[in-house]
């Protein structure tokens, strides 16, 4: 009887408490990101973890979004959402408390998309807001980067290189 009773509770235990994603899959993930020109500062949820090229090692966030920042000097920043979707692996939970533990740790999605390659722009300045010197001329900020320089009402762009 006794017997009987262990292999209920390990019967119990492997089709009602198991995790399948967590163990399977994990809570985190390699995402490899690259930028052009490469160099720019990688954050994590506002946080410095990197500099293109990199791989970084992010955390299942799950049902919240994980946002990635890149910064460098003389080119906007750019932000993105890390793209993800349902991990199948979950499934295996069947009818078990395992899904309770895929949703806290988050491992019940995964993100979709592993690489990112990111065209970073030159800094915009609108026309109108430059500082001009004593003889009028535009003063161009941050000369050794290129910048775009832009007049909005007459739909002019102009890049510096």
């Amino acid at each position: 009887m006794k017997k009987l009773l262990n292999i209920f509770i390990i019967i119990f235990i492997t089709i009602f408490g198991v995790s399948c994603a967590t163990i399977i899959s994990g809570t985190s993930q390699d995402i490899f990101i690259d930028s052009n020109p490469e160099g720019a500062t990688i954050y994590e949820g506002g946080l410095k973890v990197g500099r293109t090229p990199a791989s970084i090692t992010v955390k299942k966030s799950g049902f919240s979004d994980k946002e990635i920042s890149l910064s460098l000097e003389g080119y906007e920043r750019r932000t993105f959402i890390l793209q993800k979707s349902f991990d199948a692996v979950a499934i295996l939970n069947l009818a078990g408390f395992g899904w309770i533990i895929d949703i806290v740790t988050g491992a019940i999605f995964k993100y979709g998309r592993t690489n990112y390659d990111l065209d970073l722009d030159p800094k915009a300045f609108n026309i109108e807001e430059l500082e001009k010197d004593q003889l009028g001329r535009l003063i161009i900020p941050n000369e050794e980067k290129s910048v775009i320089v832009y007049y909005k009402d007459a739909e002019i762009k102009l890049l510096f290189n």
